[in-house]
């Protein structure tokens, strides 16, 4: 009782936004010794066809999960909010569903995977993943979440392109970068879009709060500083016409590409090659952060479990599929994520010759010999960059703006500090109370 009474007060919030409706129901097995999965369509439903046609051969059609669509996102929150507080609710969640997962974790909705081994003497492969990866699932010893795919958040540009400000490679830290360009004697804006400064932002405040203690930095000196910094990069636009940095210009002019736009390794080391062969000397670099040695990554396909579950030893065998080699390779390769699956990786590194093709571009040996050499530098730099991510966060940078806490949370403070409405004084004031009454309330 008392765990049911603490998912309501965490998921009460997810009710007032929404307005009862029935739901569209789409399922086959319609079998309750089936797990069961809701969705309005995304990738894990992939990994669940192709799991279901594995457990034809090797299971039988109990282990099978049932995908439960909805016509609607705002209607499935509705039915797993109505259920999880009933003690029930899907078997599985995947990150990308809008849920309070930093909240679920603390009213023990969600499993801790590491049990369920222990429970049923089961091991799903973890030892053969990246330890870096599958870390950002683990809270306070205990393993949520299990990351299935993600990317380096990095991306590549040219020397040529940072030259034009200024610039380096190393010098991507929030501070370090506003306080460079602002030399240039100019007004710019960084980005071209709003959506591109809605995720830069929430990226920055990403990175001072920490969900598994509940504590937070906006109290301190350097998040007032990094918050200047970052305005006046997102909102410095007083020309008469905004005059962006072009560190983000389309590949087929020779200069850069947005670091999350192509996470597969083929089109990665592709794109590096051809800027190379225009002329141009690409570079990798890292994410905005904090500090300008940190290279951060995150989880583009993630799942958890519901403790509420009635058949838990048909959830590791998912997990173990999703995590085994070739099923991770595979999926890297049509979905073009990373995977966490540290063979499949290399499998993925060892094919990258078949998966490139200049024909078009090369006629002579010389040609050859210059699109060879970039492609051994970009596996070689890019390889690097995997081997030394500092952390992984849960969420990917463009989709912060759509996780629980930053949408229904903070938006409309964040929202009213972007347009002017509030002091910074204001904003951190807000920010703080706001937080604070989300992780620890």
């Amino acid at each position: 009782m008392k765990k049911i009474i603490s998912a309501f007060l965490i998921l009460q919030l997810v009710f007032v936004s929404f307005t009862f409706s029935g739901c569209h129901k789409n399922s086959t097995l319609n079998d309750s010794r089936c797990l069961k999965y809701y969705t309005c369509e995304d990738s894990i439903c992939d990994l669940i066809n192709k799991y279901n046609k594995y457990c034809t051969v090797n299971y039988n059609d109990t282990y099978k999960i049932e995908i439960i669509k909805f016509d609607s996102e705002e209607e499935m929150k509705l039915k797993m909010s109505t259920e999880i507080m009933a003690g029930e609710g899907p078997d599985i969640f995947s990150l990308s569903q809008k849920l309070p997962f930093e909240k679920l974790t603390d009213s023990k909705t969600i499993a801790d995977v590491n049990e369920l081994i222990s429970e049923f003497s089961y091991d799903i492969g973890i030892d053969n993943c990246n330890s870096k990866i599958m870390d950002a699932g683990v809270i306070d010893g205990k393993r949520y979440f299990i990351p299935l795919f993600y990317s380096p958040d990095v991306f590549i540009t040219t020397e040529e392109t940072l030259n034009k400000y200024n610039l380096t490679s190393s010098e991507f830290s929030f501070k370090a970068l506003s306080e460079k360009l602002s030399k240039n004697k100019k007004e710019y804006s960084l980005f071209g879009s709003a959506d591109d400064n809605i995720a830069f932002f929430y990226s920055f405040l990403d990175q001072y709060i920490d969900f598994n203690s509940g504590n937070t930095e906006f109290n301190s000196d350097k998040f007032s500083e990094d918050l200047d910094s970052i305005y006046s990069l997102i909102k410095n636009d007083t020309t008469d016409e905004n005059v962006y940095y072009f560190l983000y210009e389309n590949i087929n002019n020779g200069a850069s590409i947005l670091y999350k736009e192509m996470p597969a390794f083929s089109i990665i080391v592709k794109t590096y090659s051809c800027l190379k062969y225009l002329g141009s000397t690409p570079v990798f670099v890292n994410n905005y952060n904090m500090d300008d040695d940190s290279i951060s990554a995150s989880i583009d396909v993630g799942i958890a479990v519901n403790d509420n579950c009635k058949n838990k030893e048909k959830l590791l065998p998912f997990i173990k599929y999703c995590l085994s080699c070739d099923v991770q390779k595979n999926m890297s390769e049509e979905c073009m994520y990373l995977p966490v699956n540290s063979d499949a990786m290399e499998k993925c590194i060892d094919s990258i010759d078949e998966a490139i093709d200049f024909g078009d571009l090369i006629v002579s040996d010389k040609e050859k010999a210059i699109v060879e050499t970039a492609q051994s530098a970009a596996i070689r730099d890019y390889k690097y960059i995997i081997n030394n991510i500092t952390k992984c966060n849960l969420y990917g940078f463009n989709y912060l703006s759509d996780t629980y806490f930053n949408s229904s949370v903070i938006s409309d403070i964040v929202d009213k500090y972007l347009n002017g409405d509030i002091s910074n004084e204001k904003f951190i004031r807000q920010l703080t109370a706001a937080t604070e009454i989300y992780l620890k309330e």
